[in-house]
C-alpha cells in the first residue's frame, strides 16, 4: 500500500496555493441536511462582512456538541470516584478508578470522559489508577464554549492535580491537545498513547472552514482572533502535532484505523514515519470510534502502558 501525504503542505506558512481539503465522510464536519443554508450565509458574510463572518465562525466552532451518555457510560462513571475541579471559570467533572501509577485519559472534541471507558477495567486490573475528565463545555462539565487553548490548559491542570502521570492516552482532538499540553502548558508525562490523531492543529480548523464554507481570508481572520485572545501565546506556526511529538522525548504509541473516515490514517502514518522510534498499531475496519474499544487495541494499550 502506498501513501503520499505531506502534513505541512496545506497549512499556513506554505506559500503555494493548496487544494481545498477533502471533507471527512463522517464525524463532526461531515455534510448534514442543513449545511447548505449555513454555507450560503457564510458565502454572503465572507464577501460583504468578513470580520463578522470570522466572529460568528469562531463562536460556532467553539460550541462543541455534547454527546449523549449511554447507560454503559453512566455505569462506568458510577463505578468511579467523582469530583469537581475548578479550571478557570469552569468546573470540570473528573473521575478516577483503581490504585497505582496514574494514567490520564483525554477524550476528543464533542466527546466525554468515558468514551474510552472499555479500557478502564483492563487498565485497573493491570494495576493502574485511571483518571478521566469532561473537558470544558463537554459532558457534565460547565461552560458553553471552549477552544484548543482552554482544552489543553484543562488537560494540564487535571494532569498536575492527578499526577505524577505514568501515561496519557488521548483520542482524536484529545490526542493533539495532550501533546500540546505537554509541550506548552506544563503537563508532565512518562509516555503517551495517541489514538486517531491529526498531524497539525490547522487541519482541524481547515476542516471546519471547508465544512461551513469560509474563505481562506476569513479563516485567517479567525486564527488571528485566537492569537490576539491569548496575547500571542498561541502561535499557529508552532501547532504541528508532528513537531510536538518529535520533540517530546518520551515513548509514544500511535493507533489508527485504515478506514477512519473522520481523521485519515495518513496523519498517523506520516508522524510515525517521521518519528521512527514511535510504536505504531494499524487496524482495519474499526473506523474512528470503535478502535478505542476493540480488545486487540486495548491489550496493546495496556501492554505499552505496563512498561
Amino acid at each position: 500500500m502506498s501513501y503520499q501525504f505531506s502534513p505541512e503542505s496545506s497549512f499556513p506558512g506554505a506559500r503555494h496555493a493548496a487544494a481545498p481539503p477533502q471533507l471527512p465522510r463522517a464525524g463532526r464536519f461531515a455534510a448534514t441536511r442543513g449545511i447548505g443554508v449555513v454555507r450560503r450565509m457564510y458565502q454572503l458574510l465572507c464577501r460583504f462582512a468578513p470580520a463578522l463572518a470570522a466572529h460568528l465562525a469562531y463562536a460556532q466552532l467553539a460550541r462543541p456538541p455534547r454527546s449523549a451518555l449511554s447507560e454503559r457510560h453512566l455505569a462506568t462513571r458510577r463505578q468511579g470516584r467523582p469530583r469537581r475541579l475548578a479550571v478557570g471559570l469552569n468546573k470540570l467533572a473528573v473521575y478516577e478508578w483503581g490504585e497505582g501509577p496514574t494514567i490520564l485519559m483525554v477524550h476528543g472534541w464533542g466527546s466525554h470522559a468515558t468514551h474510552m471507558g472499555r479500557m478502564i477495567g483492563p487498565l485497573v486490573d493491570a494495576g493502574f489508577r485511571v483518571v478521566a475528565f469532561d473537558a470544558p463545555a463537554h459532558g457534565m462539565s460547565s461552560g458553553a464554549s471552549t477552544d484548543l487553548v482552554q482544552f489543553a490548559n484543562a488537560v494540564a491542570v487535571v494532569g498536575k492535580q492527578a499526577g505524577p502521570l505514568h501515561c496519557v492516552i488521548g483520542h482524536s482532538f484529545g490526542a493533539a491537545m495532550a501533546t500540546y499540553a505537554a509541550r506548552d502548558w506544563g503537563l508532565e508525562v512518562g509516555r503517551m498513547v495517541l489514538i486517531s490523531p491529526f498531524s497539525h492543529c490547522n487541519w482541524f480548523l481547515q476542516m471546519f472552514a471547508a465544512h461551513v464554507g469560509l474563505t481562506p481570508e476569513v479563516l485567517d481572520r479567525m486564527r488571528q482572533m485566537l492569537t490576539r485572545l491569548y496575547g500571542g501565546r498561541l502561535k499557529w506556526g508552532r501547532m504541528s502535532v508532528l513537531d510536538m511529538a518529535r520533540k517530546a522525548g518520551y515513548p509514544m504509541l500511535f493507533v489508527h484505523d485504515e478506514d477512519d473516515e473522520e481523521i485519515p490514517f495518513e496523519h498517523s502514518l506520516a508522524m510515525v514515519t517521521a518519528l521512527q522510534t514511535a510504536q505504531f498499531m494499524a487496524t482495519s475496519g474499526l473506523g474512528h470510534h470503535r478502535v478505542v474499544r476493540h480488545p486487540d487495541v486495548i491489550r496493546s494499550v495496556v501492554a505499552f502502558s505496563s512498561h
